[in-house]
């Protein structure tokens, strides 16, 4: 395909080697108006009365405008401005600017996401909220990609790691961009892309639940100057909050899981499960069985013996406020 990552790296984060990566384009002299201009550019276009009135002066385009031929079909990579200011030329009635200069080449739709990438990437002044954009856009152009075995991670490698290396900055910052772009609400977001806060504070909001993140917006919207590290100290509360929670509830389960055990053995208790005090009980009622059975062997005195024992059991009970516990049969 004529194409690899390494060109890839090298004109993203060279400009001088952008040549080197467009070496096999073709040169086409086409109409504007077939001139594809897809989404893929998401950058504001600013100034184009100024560009127009230089390119009216000198006569023409001295750059061509970059193009991928993608299914047949001619899509803008590079030059978006160059072209927006040739069209308002056309439209106030210079028609001789309509034919244009171009380069082009056969790309994928993965390609040509690239190309677009690496067209903007030393043409434009950007704002927090513009790398955040382009950092979410390399992500989604690097996967595609991916899938289409032009980028072929080795072990360890993440696709956070090319899009930090491609924008020049470190793959935290990267991560602070997509926790913002992922999590932070319409409000915070407004407020990061109007410059009223930072991109360390912003990411630090975005671990907030929704209704602080906006009470931190709507403060900040009133022109109060809310501090990253405020917020990191309420996202720290809040975690240790959230952590305090589970250990209570980790507790309270361990706490059932005993209780549980303990009524389990209790139902399941067998007749040799028994306490001392039980075992002596049982032996007493043994003893009065056995005797109910051999009675007619006794002796006066032995009778006498029991009444005497069956009068004290009586007074004892009377004494201790006993309830009685059954009989023997």
């Amino acid at each position: 395909m004529g194409f690899s990552i390494k060109d890839l790296m090298n004109a993203a984060t060279n400009e001088s080697a952008v040549e080197t990566l467009e070496k096999d384009f073709k040169e086409i002299r086409m109409d504007y108006e077939d001139i594809v201009v897809t989404d893929q550019n998401k950058y504001s276009m600013d100034e184009i009365e100024e560009l127009a009135a230089g390119i009216e002066m000198t006569g023409g385009l001295h750059e061509p405008l970059i193009l991928g031929r993608v299914n047949g079909e001619y899509w803008l990579a590079s030059g978006h401005r160059r072209h927006k200011a040739i069209e308002m030329l056309v439209q106030g009635g210079a028609d001789y600017f309509r034919m244009v200069n171009c380069r082009y080449k056969d790309m994928s739709e993965a390609e040509f996401r690239l190309h677009v990438l690496i067209g903007n990437a030393f043409n434009r002044h950007y704002t927090d909220y513009d790398k955040m954009m382009e950092a979410e856009e390399w992500k989604k152009a690097l996967k595609a990609a991916q899938e289409e075995k032009l980028l072929i991670l080795e072990r360890g490698e993440r696709v956070r790691d090319y899009v930090a290396r491609v924008m020049g900055t470190s793959a935290a910052v990267i991560g602070d961009y997509n926790r913002i772009n992922n999590n932070a609400t319409p409000e915070i977001k407004e407020q990061f892309k109007g410059g009223a806060i930072g991109v360390t504070a912003a990411a630090a909001a975005s671990q907030l639940p929704e209704n602080e993140q906006k009470e931190i917006a709507e403060r900040v919207a009133a022109g109060e100057d809310v501090k990253a590290q405020e917020i990191r100290n309420m996202v720290d509360a809040k975690k240790a909050e959230a952590a305090a929670g589970a250990q209570d509830v980790k507790i309270d389960k361990q706490n059932k899981e005993k209780r549980s055990i303990t009524e389990q053995k209790a139902e399941h208790m067998s007749d040799t499960d028994t306490s001392e005090e039980e075992k002596g009980n049982a032996r007493r009622l043994h003893a009065l069985k056995m005797l109910e059975k051999y009675y007619i062997y006794m002796s006066d005195e032995e009778v006498g013996i029991l009444e005497r024992m069956l009068e004290d059991c009586k007074r004892r009970k009377r004494e201790y406020g006993l309830e009685d516990v059954g009989q023997t049969v």
